[in-house]
């Protein structure tokens, strides 16, 4: 060989063409080939009474989301007796095969192209010649990306177009040859120049090719010596270590619906299934339970075929949870529950838990994570999303995640920076490039297979990593399952480092504000839920469990991350719609059943005035049009006469400049469009707008985001803006001693309107906006901001149990990137002594820069759903002034209460109260009251809110036989001791969680 370097790399990929183009020596046609165009997704048992025409290759099969089931006839011609025979069928698009019932393997043509992925089926691996069968294949047609690919950027032209169908002989040896010659090949090509392997990589790849006579398979057997001989060269005992392990991210709806993704799961398990049949060494990773749940139903023959292998360690449960959540927007308890419903689904299916959290694809990770992953029994994290960070790259591969209560979990970035790899050389060299610890720790994995829309690992990626398992120049490679890595990783690293609090995505910030609506009732639904538990847990009796459950299993599967963000095709949407309606519906049913069977009876003129929630309140309510205080202790309800009037009523007057409401504890004054000129807090003398500046203002945002629409807003949308509000009219609407209130219709744009109501109650500092918006948008966002007369460097934002804190400033890019963040019902901006907070009923997005405290209220992106947030939309939020910190201040009893009224019913008996139960310390939040899984305990779920060291005395109204302190899945035996009167006392870390088991029966 002489020195030619780079033209010896040409001489390479022209022997690999030429090389592949003898895989497939012969091929015969179909003794039939017929379709069954079904266009709806149909059963196999339907498809076999379908009415089948002959079809020819080149057909197009339309339209766009249709189902069409060939039915193939085939004889192998005796000539082939003892080669393998394979089925090539490419019909530009997705599709499985089929044989009695059972799906056996996924085809996969179209990815973001006419790729052909997966074309080709094993009949037999050694034909004895003249064997007759026939298969079904059904065909999707929409390819792994939906009908569009990613964003639309791809156009799918020929999307359905029969291209091969077709028995075809694949030559074992070209194949064995082929992946020896292309792992050398890369290995010469991706090694570096200047180190002791890509040379002697070079030189042996150029020896197969001078050894290897094309046309004369004898000669293939020398060509394979030599790749042997390189291969056979180890590595050192300080090696880096790659666990490598198979994986198809499935989003459970995205550019699909749920029911293609029902296909997709088979599609893909049963591809894994089979390959592992032919690739002893091969172990698959599956994440979520849902997914499980539903081959458990639908294909139950799969089913059985896969706990086999979960069995024999080949296919790997992971992740604990029931799909891969959203981690900003769900509520506390709502990720709670995710764990409990997949770690008991995997447990009950599989025989044990799950002990790490894998979420590799979601759009930034709550503070509050990592207590709640211990707390369901795990120990371990993966994700690799934070690589995709726009300002800041994650410092470590492998780290201690520290949560807001010191909760720590060992945690790990893969480092090839995606969980669809498909292994080549080029990769694993990254892989090992990217690993930022290696002064620390050698062990690391990597996710290999076709994700997002499913399909997972190929041959051809087992076929490279059989020969790259331990060669000179490249880390150690070798399948572990996940559980298996981690256990080397925890081992073997030494002094990981700490970070501590969020793991805040500095990319698709737009998905806390998209598709409003399905967040409204989201929360709702949450909302909903936890008075039904709570009510059912108290009323005792026959508690209707599976009911409650599968309520929950439909809300967690709405969370998931391609669903709850905002970021599907409007399908999705209108499905999510549905179960929302059916979420909604049936909670209230199971809610007025628990209050039927717990309340006092009626017969009188009083009011029984129901609260769920940890606090006792008081507050203006309207019962049949009539304005009333109502009063309840915390987790009970009181009887009580109406109470129509106050000494200290609101009063709301009409002045040449707008509008004033005013009560003994604040005044609000308005300008004719409703912007807030001046709110004072009559308490403290204290004047919260900023001098000269208005709150309550609307602004536009240019909303254009480099890419992925409904996904990201850009840093530079804050450069173009627009206050907006022109007055349509402004009046007062309601003027009553308890309540007052200011009707505002504004026009926004040509595209979108308001009406807003402004009011004041009584005996109350909060200032409450509703509104109901009309909104035809494009490519614009809405959001209202208030200029407080406040400095802070940071701004407070409530999350799942708790609350951290964020920079007001941007100082440093770490600060830059948080220019817009979630939270869940307030966010507050204080100084040591007083502050004020913006709360709302159903957003996720705010922002504070300097004393500008800002909510995210509409976006109207327009891929992948371009009617993303058009239509109706009703919201409120808050300002609520107080003294102190937000935790001193009562901002989080405050803002729970705006979400959740109070329930209120007429016709009453004597007066009466009753709390069933009790707590003295208000900082420690009851979240959770619901029946034990298994059994007819209680459950009861506590969190300290205020970030500080507390104690408190908790008692239930009825007789506690044992109390035991449980983890998150209901497990544990640590026995509470019982005090006098059912009382306990608790002690609290800041922000810690505890779960008490109370039997009282």
């Amino acid at each position: 060989m002489l020195k030619h370097p780079e033209l010896t790399k040409g001489r390479f990929t022209r022997f690999a063409r030429e090389l592949k183009a003898l895989l497939y020596p012969e091929t015969a046609p179909l003794a039939k080939l017929s379709v069954f165009s079904a266009l709806d997704r149909i059963s196999y048992a339907e498809a076999l009474r379908g009415n089948y025409r002959s079809v020819k290759i080149g057909e197009t099969f339309a339209p766009d989301w249709s189902t069409h089931w060939f039915r193939i006839d085939y004889i192998i011609p005796k000539t082939w007796k003892g080669r393998e025979v394979m089925l090539h069928f490419n019909s530009s698009s997705e599709g499985c095969i089929w044989r009695d019932g059972i799906p056996l393997q996924a085809l996969t043509n179209y990815n973001f192209g006419p790729e052909d992925i997966r074309s080709h089926f094993t009949i037999t691996p050694k034909a004895v010649g003249g064997e007759r069968g026939i298969l079904y294949v059904e065909m999707a047609v929409n390819g792994m990306f939906g009908i569009s690919g990613e964003q639309g950027k791809f156009q799918m032209n020929s999307l359905g177009l029969l291209r091969h169908a077709e028995l075809a002989i694949r030559d074992r040896a070209v194949w064995d040859l082929l992946w020896d010659f292309v792992t050398l090949k890369e290995l010469a090509e991706k090694l570096p120049a200047d180190g002791p392997h890509q040379g002697p990589a070079l030189a042996a790849a150029n020896a197969i090719i001078n050894a290897v006579v094309l046309d004369d398979p004898s000669t293939y057997a020398d060509g394979r010596k030599i790749a042997k001989k390189f291969l056979a060269a180890k590595n050192g005992d300080r090696n880096h270590h790659l666990s490598a392990i198979g994986h198809a991210h499935i989003d459970t709806a995205w550019l699909w619906p749920l029911a293609e993704t029902k296909r997709k799961c088979y599609r893909t398990f049963s591809t894994a299934v089979r390959m592992m049949d032919d690739y002893p060494e091969y172990k698959f990773s599956c994440s979520q339970a849902q997914q499980l749940a539903w081959i458990k139903t639908l294909q139950p023959a799969l089913y059985a075929k896969i706990k086999a292998k979960v069995k024999a360690g080949r296919f790997v449960p992971v992740g604990g949870t029931w799909i891969e959540p959203d981690c900003n927007i769900p509520s506390g308890e709502s990720l709670v529950r995710q764990f409990l419903l997949g770690q008991r689904f995997f447990k009950k299916e599989f025989g044990k838990y799950c002990r790490e959290f894998w979420n590799p694809d979601v759009f930034g990770y709550s503070g509050a994570l990592p207590q709640i992953i211990r707390g369901a029994g795990i120990e371990f994290f993966l994700t690799q999303k934070l690589s995709w960070n726009q300002f800041n790259r994650p410092t470590s591969s492998t780290f201690l995640w520290e949560g807001i209560d010191g909760s720590r979990v060992l945690t790990h970035f893969p480092p090839t920076d995606t969980y669809n790899s498909v292994v080549t050389i080029e990769e694993i060299l990254r892989h090992y490039h990217n690993f930022k610890d290696k002064e620390r720790a050698n062990e690391s994995m990597l996710l290999f297979g076709y994700g997002d829309g499913g399909g997972g690992p190929t041959e051809e990626m087992l076929e490279r990593l059989r020969r790259v398992k331990n060669v000179a120049g490249l880390p150690d490679v070798t399948i572990r399952s996940s559980q298996e890595f981690f256990e080397r990783c925890k081992a073997g690293i030494a002094d990981p480092l700490v970070w501590s609090g969020e793991l805040y995505f500095e990319l698709h910030r737009g998905t806390y504000t998209t598709q409003a609506n399905n967040k409204r009732d989201n929360r709702r639904g949450e909302e909903l839920l936890h008075d039904v538990e709570f009510l059912w847990a108290v009323a005792g009796g026959r508690v209707p469990k599976r009911e409650i459950t599968r309520l929950w299993e439909v809300l967690c599967l709405n969370q998931f991350h391609d669903i709850i963000p905002g970021s599907s095709i409007n399908e999705v949407y209108r499905d999510s719609d549905k179960d929302y309606a059916d979420i909604l519906s049936s909670s209230a049913k199971l809610r007025e059943q628990a209050e039927a069977k717990l309340l006092p009876k009626k017969g009188g003129k009083n009011i029984l005035v129901l609260n769920t929630l940890s606090w006792p309140r008081r507050e203006v309510v309207s019962l049949k049009e009539t304005l009333t205080f109502a009063e309840a202790p915390a987790y009970g309800y009181a009887v009580m006469a109406p109470e129509t009037k106050t000494e200290s009523p609101v009063s709301v007057a009409q002045t040449a400049t707008g509008f004033v409401l005013e009560n003994h504890l604040v005044r609000a004054q308005l300008d004719s469009s409703g912007r807030l000129t001046g709110f004072l807090d009559k308490r403290h003398d204290r004047e919260t707008i900023s001098a000269g500046a208005k709150g309550n203002q609307f602004i536009l945002f240019e909303d254009k985001p480099e890419k992925w629409d409904a996904w990201d807003v850009d840093i530079y949308h804050l450069e173009k803006r627009k206050n907006v509000g022109e007055v349509v009219s402004a009046r007062i609407v309601e003027q009553n001693p308890l309540r007052a209130v200011v009707e505002i219709a504004l026009k926004i744009s040509a595209k979108a309107s308001l009406i807003q109501r402004i009011s004041l109650d009584a005996e109350s500092p909060r200032l409450d906006f509703a509104v109901e918006a009309d909104w035809r948008e494009k490519e614009q966002f809405l959001k209202v901001e208030f200029p407080l007369a406040l400095r802070s460097d940071y701004a407070t934002y409530e999350i799942q149990f708790g609350h951290l804190r964020r920079p007001t400033h941007f100082n440093t890019t770490w600060d830059v990137a948080r220019f817009e963040v979630s939270a869940h019902k307030w966010a507050d901006l204080s100084e040591t002594n007083y502050g004020v907070a913006l709360l709302n009923d159903s957003k996720y997005g705010y922002a504070c820069h300097g004393n500008v405290l800002r909510l995210s209220l509409l976006r109207a992106p327009k891929t992948p759903d371009a009617q993303a947030d058009m239509g109706t939309h009703r919201f409120r939020y808050a300002l609520f002034p107080h003294v102190g910190g937000p935790q001193q201040g009562g901002v989080t009893p405050v803002a729970a209460a705006f979400n959740q009224p109070l329930r209120v019913f007429d016709n009453a008996a004597e007066p009466m109260t009753h709390a069933f139960l009790i707590l003295d310390n208000e900082a420690v939040v009851i979240d959770t009251v619901k029946t034990s899984e298994d059994g007819d305990d209680m459950i009861v779920r506590f969190y300290e809110s205020h970030g500080a060291h507390q104690t408190a005395t908790f008692s239930l109204t009825r007789p506690i036989k044992r109390a035991t302190k449980v983890n998150l899945l209901e497990e544990g035996d640590e026995t509470v001791p019982i005090g006098q009167g059912n009382k306990f006392k608790l002690i609290f870390k800041p922000f810690e969680l505890v779960t008490l088991r109370l039997n009282t029966r």
